[in-house]
């Protein structure tokens, strides 16, 4: 977020970010750790895994451009990084001369059902206090949709806080795990 505090100290004046962070534990969780960045622009907190069923994503970071009447201009699903040569490039032309931008390539994926009523499960499980249970129903959600990146991070998180919430997101682990999962 701090790559994006950046770019919105250049462009708060043409465009407006939004950031939405989908954090299971909820917002008591990752709200030190973003005012502690102090960030110019608002972020929302994702609870219940809305967003990623709304527009179909498994992973983040992804990018939606919507114009000033609301349309959503062009959307990239996966790998949407500002540190990325190409995509700022994209954003500042579409900023500033109000160029189409196309961000593709869209990784839009099949939402399994199945998975979704066993991570809906777990949040009941959690939220009445049985982290046993919601993580049972939470890794059985990850068994039948392996491929769901949000919801294997979510249980990291819970079982691994000291890699998600004390300073700095350690995203050399996060990665490793992935990568052993595949």
């Amino acid at each position: 977020m701090p790559v994006w505090q950046f770019f919105h100290n250049q462009y708060y004046k043409n465009v407006e970010i939004l950031s939405i962070a989908i954090d299971f534990q909820g917002k008591e969780k990752i709200m030190p750790y973003i005012e502690k960045l102090d960030l110019g622009f608002p972020t929302l907190i994702d609870q219940k895994n809305i967003t990623s069923q709304l527009y179909n994503f498994k992973a983040v970071p992804n990018g939606i451009l919507i114009d000033e009447n609301g349309k959503i201009v062009s959307k990239k699903i996966g790998a949407f990084d500002i540190r990325d040569k190409v995509i700022e490039k994209q954003l500042v032309e579409w900023i500033t001369k109000s160029n189409p931008i196309n961000l593709l390539p869209n990784k839009i994926t099949d939402i399994n059902n199945e998975a979704i009523t066993l991570f809906e499960k777990g949040m009941i499980y959690y939220e009445s206090g049985n982290i046993d249970q919601a993580l049972e129903h939470w890794k059985k959600s990850v068994e039948i949709d392996p491929s769901n990146y949000i919801i294997r991070k979510q249980i990291w998180a819970i079982e691994n806080p000291e890699k998600f919430y004390s300073g700095k997101i350690d995203y050399n682990w996060q990665n490793a795990k992935f990568k052993q999962t595949i």
